[in-house]
């Protein structure tokens, strides 16, 4: 697992300059798909906290507690690490100020705000009017980003 963590730094970080707008897509991308595995990691904390009331998992859930949350942060840290990239590359472009950088920054690194984030950082990134496809597999895939319910809309 840690080695695939840094493959996946190395790629954010190594990412070709001019494609700026891939890393803020996969950085929302990514978010978007570990939801469902960060609520499971979540649950199963919530399940262990409330198991502590049996007396023979009272020093055993804290510690596996401790281990999912700390495997969830370092998950949530790599995968946001593509965000970092691309806020980087941004502020280095001039597209971006350095005061909302270092907002996007910060955000990057808490929970569920990262996702709001990306979301964001996609959508400053492509700006308001501009339809970019991404080209994935030979076919243009139009991505359009809704403000007002958050929701991802691909056509």
């Amino acid at each position: 697992m840690i080695v695939v963590y840094v493959l996946n730094i190395v790629n954010a970080l190594t990412y070709p300059k001019d494609k700026v707008n891939d890393l803020a897509f996969y950085d929302m991308l990514i978010k978007f798909v570990h939801i469902p595995f960060f609520l499971l990691i979540f649950g199963t904390g919530l399940l262990l906290l409330f198991a502590m009331v049996v007396p023979a998992l009272i020093f055993f859930s804290p510690l596996m507690i401790m281990i999912l949350a700390t495997i969830n942060y370092l998950l949530m840290i790599t995968s946001s690490m593509y965000g970092i990239s691309a806020v980087v590359r941004l502020e280095q472009s001039g597209r971006i100020e350095k005061g909302k950088g270092l907002i996007y920054l910060v955000l990057h690194l808490a929970f569920v705000v990262d996702f709001l984030s990306a979301v964001s950082l996609y959508r400053r990134g492509f700006g308001e009017s501009e339809n970019k496809c991404l080209h994935i597999a030979r076919r243009p895939l139009r991505i359009k980003l809704e403000y007002s319910n958050w929701g991802l809309c691909l056509c």
